[in-house]
């Protein structure tokens, strides 16, 4: 016992220990194969439809909706 009253810590012991796994999905694997999607220019009809897809998939996520 130190002079406080309080027991010795050891060296492990203030480390933590192992470390928390990490939550959530995990990051994307690139492949050197797959070329990075084109983006439809701004204004276009395509650009505005996948938009709109997203913003609904975007709201089926939020309210628990799947296919």
């Amino acid at each position: 016992m130190n002079n406080a009253g309080h027991l010795p810590i050891s060296e492990n012991a203030r480390r933590g220990g192992k470390p928390k796994a990490r939550r959530g999905r995990p990051p994307k694997k690139h492949s050197q194969e797959s070329a990075p999607r084109e983006l439809a220019a701004v204004g276009t009809l395509t650009r505005t439809k996948s938009l709109l897809l997203a913003a609904l998939r975007v709201w089926e996520l939020k309210h628990r909706i799947s296919e």
